[in-house]
């Protein structure tokens, strides 16, 4: 993992500037608001959790592992990208974008912007996995390089992998 806090300016496509950032520790009541108010509720694989308790054990789990970067707009946070250790797999991508925040070509962007970290990291492949009917979101991962994984083409799911250099 990279020692040093990383921060970047980001831009989505009708010019709105954000900041995209390692999580630090006074970011957990942010997320916490940011997934209260999240919509639709349970959108991707049952997450995020519905209710404050319940996102606050989900947090317990997932943010002692791996890289969390949070994107912010306004002092408040409106996204969350998750690079996790996955088994075998390298580094599995999360990402969720606060409703007011989609539909600008921003998760692209945030992407693109996962896996250079993902190198970073020294990872050689990224995956992750999407419901097939989140279609803004399988074309996203397509712009940045991600495929489809053999095998899950008819499933709810589906699983997507990048290779990196």
């Amino acid at each position: 993992m990279l020692t040093t806090s990383w921060r970047e300016q980001v831009e989505d496509r009708q010019g709105g500037s954000y900041v995209a950032r390692d999580l630090d520790a006074g970011d957990r009541e942010k997320l916490i608001a940011m997934y209260s108010d999240f919509e639709p509720k349970r959108a991707a694989q049952g997450l995020p959790p519905v209710g404050d308790g319940k996102i606050r054990l989900w947090l317990n789990r997932v943010l002692p592992r791996g890289r969390h970067i949070v994107i912010e707009a306004n002092s408040l946070v409106r996204g969350h990208i998750m690079l996790m250790p996955h088994e075998n797999e390298g580094l599995e991508l999360a990402n969720f974008l606060h409703q007011s925040i989609r539909g600008r070509g921003l998760g692209t962007t945030l992407n693109a912007l996962a896996l250079r970290l993902a190198q970073e990291l020294g990872a050689d492949r990224v995956w992750l996995s999407v419901e097939l009917s989140n279609r803004a979101a399988v074309r996203s991962y397509e712009k940045v390089g991600f495929r489809r994984v053999p095998g899950s083409l008819w499933l709810p799911e589906i699983e997507m992998a990048v290779s990196l250099p």
